[in-house]
């Protein structure tokens, strides 16, 4: 997952469920595509946020699965958060929970 120029060594996932995973997945990547050289399908996005920091999101039905890594504890929370308040920006009038866990790095 986190391959390449990317320094990344602590790593967090999430699940969360919504109404169309794909629409919010289409708009975060739309949000953020000025900003960042986005890797893009119908049902993936990657988001290199910085070389110590990545993204990705996987869309399947309901749901929205988030792996994120970073180099820095601080930092990846803090990454976790604008994550998750974008998300819930463009989710409406769903409510969104996240559960991050910590994951072994690939």
């Amino acid at each position: 997952m986190y391959e390449g120029q990317h320094a990344v060594s602590i790593h967090s996932r999430t699940e969360i469920v919504v109404a169309d995973a794909q629409r919010l997945l289409r708009t975060l990547g739309n949000h953020w595509r000025h900003k960042f050289e986005i890797e893009r399908t119908d049902t993936h996005a990657r988001i290199p946020f910085a070389p110590e920091a990545i993204a990705d999101f996987h869309a399947d039905g309901d749901r929205l699965r988030i792996e994120v890594g970073h180099a820095d504890a601080a930092q990846l929370e803090r990454l976790q958060g604008i994550i998750a308040s974008h998300l819930r920006r463009f989710a409406r009038d769903e409510t969104l929970a996240f559960d991050w866990r910590t994951v072994p790095a690939p």
